[in-house]
């Protein structure tokens, strides 16, 4: 019995080798651990023969599986065919741990096709962004090449990046990126079977914003820039935009009162130094109820301060700017209440606080001026004043003859010092000249006020 084995043995390799020898596609390093079955047709093909001869005999689809099995032969296919071209380097798994170009050194391009923001939290206090989302990559690989015509697949799924090589990116400091919290994760590879591969990356980045024009507040914009670095294969890696802004996930994205525009991302090309893209982001507020805060209380006091010349009387006008300053003071600390807790990391001034800050002075000036004018139109004289000037005084009370209210004011006896006439006759001159000076200096001053207003609140 024992002369018999032996002799069955002897016929059987022979049969086997024969087999082995037979034409059609044949798949080097077929993963045996993940297909421990073999066919039971005639062939005794190996799963991956058979999933080809499948699809070159039968003219109906695939199912899910034989499509999932299908897509694992091409990958092993394509890592065999890599590994026997690059046999001699001694380099593990190489379709997966070195760059394509890796013998002739040529750079690889990274396109930067589309980034996507889908969240974002800023601090106004710290005055710094952390922004979520994802962008899509594209680049092209000599490896990921297969005949279209014997796999029946124009496209492949790679269901972990670890299976092939990607870029791996960071911030523009990788020294720091890490603290901050900044983070890369691959969510999907594919590739074509002329070797363009595109990835969809997600990222958390974080950056401090740039806070010069927080003088605009509330219309100011946080400026807040970013930028990518290759963390691995530097030498070899290049990168390119495709010239597309900054979009926002519609279903994702929630603006918080805050308007969002993106620039154009760019890449920084320059042989000699470390490849390099960023881009930035603009953020200005949105918040209307904010601006209704802010506003109306200006634009109040504002006009209040436009109306005492309109009441006559020195004394009520020095009562009444009294009143506006009263406002405009607490205008001044809820404002200062309001915007305090940004005030401490800025060095710049809100411009609706500049305004009341110039407002007020410009009402003390009002009140002095007033009560100045106000004193001397006591003083009793005996000379006449200065033709010119009592010819002056006439012209101004003339054109502004609602400020002309000398006549009021002795029928309503708003000012009873103004009542004792003196016993000579030009007292009254000396009072017309000093309401017209009061006049000219209060129409500079109210055109003053709106000047500022207009350039400040506008």
């Amino acid at each position: 019995m024992r002369i018999l084995d032996q002799v069955l043995i002897l016929i059987a390799v022979p049969v086997i080798f024969a087999q082995q020898q037979q034409t059609g596609p044949h798949i080097v390093n077929s993963p045996t651990a993940l297909f421990q079955a073999r066919a039971t047709g005639s062939a005794q093909l190996d799963p991956c023969q058979y999933m080809l001869t499948l699809l070159n005999e039968t003219s109906h689809d695939l199912m899910q599986h034989e499509t999932n099995t299908l897509e694992q032969c091409l990958y092993y296919f394509l890592a065999g065919e890599s590994a026997k071209k690059l046999a001699k380097l001694n380099i593990p798994h190489p379709i997966a741990t070195i760059p394509p170009n890796y013998l002739s050194q040529q750079p690889v391009t990274v396109n930067f096709a589309q980034f996507t923001l889908q969240h974002f939290e800023l601090n106004e206090h710290l005055k710094d962004i952390s922004i979520h989302g994802y962008l899509e990559l594209n680049w092209h690989d000599d490896r990921l090449l297969w005949d279209e015509n014997t796999w029946k697949k124009n496209k492949l799924t790679i269901h972990s990046f670890h299976h092939v090589w990607v870029p791996v990116l960071g911030s523009q400091n990788p020294e720091n990126h890490l603290k901050n919290g900044d983070a890369f994760e691959v969510r999907k590879v594919e590739t074509t079977n002329q070797g363009n591969v595109t990835a969809k990356v997600a990222f958390s980045l974080r950056t401090f914003c740039d806070d010069t024009d927080f003088e605009n507040y509330p219309n100011d914009v946080y400026k807040c820039c970013f930028a990518f670095e290759p963390q691995q294969d530097r030498e070899v890696i290049q990168f390119t935009s495709s010239g597309l802004p900054i979009f926002t996930d519609p279903k994702n994205f929630r603006d918080y009162g805050w308007g969002v525009s993106g620039t154009v991302p760019e890449s920084f090309d320059d042989p000699s130094e470390v490849a390099q893209l960023g881009f930035c982001l603009n953020l200005k507020r949105a918040h209307s109820s904010l601006k209704i805060e802010l506003t109306i209380p200006l634009f109040i006091s504002t006009v209040i301060f436009l109306l005492p010349p309109l009441f006559g009387s020195v004394k009520i006008q020095i009562f009444l700017k009294m009143f506006v300053m009263l406002l405009q003071f607490l205008t001044l600390l809820m404002f200062s209440t309001r915007i305090a807790p940004f005030l401490s990391s800025t060095s710049s001034t809100p411009r609706p606080m500049r305004f009341l800050e110039i407002a007020l002075v410009i009402n003390l000036t009002s009140i002095t001026v007033s009560i100045f004018i106000f004193t001397c139109m006591k003083v009793k004289r005996t000379l006449p004043p200065w033709g010119k000037a009592t010819q002056a005084a006439n012209i101004v009370n003339s054109l502004m003859g609602i400020l002309n209210i000398s006549s009021v004011e002795e029928e309503y006896n708003l000012d009873k010092l103004e009542e004792q006439e003196s016993t000579s006759t030009y007292h009254k001159d000396w009072v017309n000249v000093f309401r017209a000076a009061h006049a000219v200096i209060m129409a500079i001053l109210s055109l003053l006020m709106i000047f500022t207003y207009i350039v400040l609140c506008f």
